[in-house]
């Protein structure tokens, strides 16, 4: 990437210019067809905030916050499922596609991530880390154009019939429409005013749940 497109006029300018334009919740992976028709079974939990509340600082990205991943706990997993995948993702960047920003697997038996784990120096064993949107193996926090408006972080919890293959994205969203048998979400929202500073989202981008907002 050029440095100019870092420079934070630029970022500032593009977050403005492009504030209605968002991939849209109708493209995020539990929208799937055949994924969403799966029983919403699972409650996923931070003890950071509710659902549909803002995130704390802490999970921003770096150069907005700390890039800790939140604790995350769940409970309602199907007693057949094997495992669970976790997916990460951000419906509201002016793009085609959502942003993954994480992605990770592990055994049933596991029901709760800490806080800042999902990092490959800090990453439970049994857990497996994927490559997200960003390109990296990792948790990358939220760090939404200054001034293009709150964004939502959606939280999936699928649970699985089989471990999940170390795949591509599209190759990996084709396996899970086959293999997740059950799901849940939690939505964290973010946003930065257009001078690039951390400001409370308005109601109405926090107001409702996982199951009614998707």
């Amino acid at each position: 990437m050029r440095a100019w497109t870092k420079h934070p006029w630029v970022l500032r300018w593009a977050g403005l210019l492009m504030r209605g334009r968002h991939a849209g919740e109708q493209t995020l992976a539990c929208r799937r067809p055949a994924l969403a028709v799966l029983p919403a079974t699972i409650e996923l939990r931070g003890p950071g905030y509710a659902n549909g509340e803002a995130m704390s600082r802490s999970a921003a990205g770096d150069g907005v916050g700390e890039n800790r991943s939140p604790a995350l706990m769940w409970e309602g997993v199907p007693p057949e499922a094997t495992h669970w995948l976790l997916l990460v993702e951000d419906p509201d960047v002016p793009l085609a596609r959502p942003i993954a920003h994480a992605l990770c697997w592990g055994p049933a038996a596991i029901r709760q991530l800490p806080e800042g784990c999902l990092t490959p120096a800090t990453c439970p064993d049994g857990v497996t880390l994927g490559v997200n949107g960003l390109g990296n193996a990792q948790y990358d926090g939220p760090r939404p154009l200054p001034g293009h408006g709150p964004h939502r972080y959606v939280f999936q919890l699928f649970a699985l019939t089989a471990a999940p293959p170390v795949a591509d994205n599209d190759r990996l969203l084709r396996w899970l429409d086959g293999n997740a048998i059950a799901t849940g979400c939690l939505i964290g929202v973010f946003q930065r005013d257009w001078r690039g500073r951390v400001i409370n989202p308005p109601a109405e981008a926090r107001k409702g749940s996982g199951q009614s907002v998707l």
